[in-house]
């Protein structure tokens, strides 16, 4: 999309309260109809519920727009694809959005979005067709040894050297982890994504507790306190650190902050 775009306004929390609403009367008038028990309005039902699908759609272009923006890719693919994984994540999350969670939407959809540009990345880049169940299993593998120090299986091993040079071991940009899902080791559902970006913002209000160095660590890999969110080999440089001792050193202090930051952000 050009410069010149005219986006659609904003949403509310509000109107994404409204609109999520919509979207879900709509659902359950179709559900009606399939098993013989429509209503008088079901049909209007059904038509509120595709505008108001659309407008929340139109209003949240620019975070598809965002996030792919940030992702790294090779000079030969083509961003406007990424683009349109992204579009078709935004509508899954538009979809699925329970607004009486009370996450933001913008939240609860980066999850998806993220997902569906990951999986048209790996689909289009991995040499060798992976199944996503063995994916799942390679990811989880990777962040244990990331994280852990556990050793790939020889399995997992050689399923790592058979994808392209775009692995699935990559980070798609520098956010991709977030502070949630280290706090809690992943994230499943983006539900579980949303109420784990709540405690991030505990998180911060922990920091003066620790260390300011080690604080200092924890806000610039996760975009705290006016930071953009960064890489651990982009804070080593910036604090003059090792890599190694630096993911260390956070990751002992987020289990140390994580019973705390629940207590926190309940």
């Amino acid at each position: 999309m050009h410069s010149h775009t005219k986006f659609a306004p904003l949403l509310t929390r509000a109107d994404e309260g409204r609109l999520a609403a919509a979207i879900a009367a709509g659902r359950e008038a179709r559900l009606r109809i399939d098993n013989g028990e429509a209503r008088a309005g079901d049909n209007g039902l059904i038509t509120e519920a595709e505008r108001a699908r659309q407008q929340f759609i139109e209003a949240n272009v620019r975070l598809v727009l965002s996030l792919a923006r940030r992702i790294r890719i090779p000079a030969h693919f083509d961003r406007d694809d990424v683009v349109q994984d992204g579009m078709i994540g935004l509508e899954r999350a538009v979809e699925r959005f329970d607004h009486t969670k009370g996450f933001k939407f913008s939240t609860y959809a980066a999850w998806w979005i993220r997902q569906a540009m990951q999986r048209g990345l790996e689909q289009t880049s991995t040499t060798i067709r992976i199944p996503e169940h063995k994916r799942g299993a390679l990811r989880a593998a990777q962040r244990e040894r990331d994280q852990n120090g556990v050793p790939l299986t020889d399995e997992l091993a050689q399923l790592e050297r058979v994808s392209s040079p775009d692995s699935l071991d990559r980070e798609i940009d520098d956010d991709a982890t977030s502070l949630g899902t280290v706090l809690a080791g992943s994230a499943d559902d983006p539900a579980q994504a949303a109420e784990q970006s709540l405690l991030g913002e505990a998180i911060d209000d922990l920091l003066d507790d620790l260390d300011p160095v080690l604080a200092d660590a924890i806000a610039r890999r996760f975009g705290l306190r006016g930071h953009e969110p960064t890489t651990y080999a982009r804070v080593a440089a910036a604090l003059g650190r090792n890599e190694e001792s630096i993911r260390r050193q956070v990751n002992r202090a987020l289990e140390r902050l994580r019973p705390r930051a629940l207590e926190f952000a309940a």
